[in-house]
């Protein structure tokens, strides 16, 4: 009993350690910055400028929490739209490719491995299904139960 004690003190020591390191290091570069406005500031006067940062609206993929573009593929294809379902893919090795449309001919813009979760919308003619953000993969390898 008194070496399961023993560790709990050790790791909230330990952990209570790392907070304040980060914390203090998150703090240095706050006064950094401020010692820099404020020397700038002592021997000129400025007037304020106010910079709005340009973003392009961009999605997250499932594999490894990459952000992409968002699909910008001319839909040349009929699909069916469906209500968001979680299917599962289903492969005996290697990687399941995402495109950008429903073939094999479209550009790859990551991966899945076998048992991955994804949420479909729609379903194309030729069996392809498109996830919730706008890309696709091929129905051969996705189903409904895990």
């Amino acid at each position: 009993m008194k070496r399961s004690s023993f560790v709990v003190k050790v790791l909230a020591f330990s952990m209570t350690c790392v907070m304040l390191v980060s914390m203090s290091a998150c703090g240095k570069k706050k006064d950094d910055d401020e010692e820099t406005s404020e020397s700038a500031s002592s021997t000129t006067e400025t007037t304020p400028m106010v910079t709005v940062p340009t973003t392009e609206a961009t999605t997250t993929l499932m594999e490894y929490g990459l952000t992409i573009q968002p699909n910008n593929e001319e839909v040349k294809w009929q699909e069916t739209a469906m209500d968001a379902k979680v299917m599962y893919v289903h492969i005996s090795d290697g990687y399941l490719k995402i495109r950008k449309g429903p073939g094999t001919d479209y550009e790859q813009v990551g991966t899945l491995t076998a048992g991955m979760e994804v949420i479909v919308v729609a379903k194309t003619d030729n069996n392809w299904y498109k996830l919730e953000d706008g890309f696709y993969v091929s129905g051969d390898y996705i189903s409904a139960t895990p």
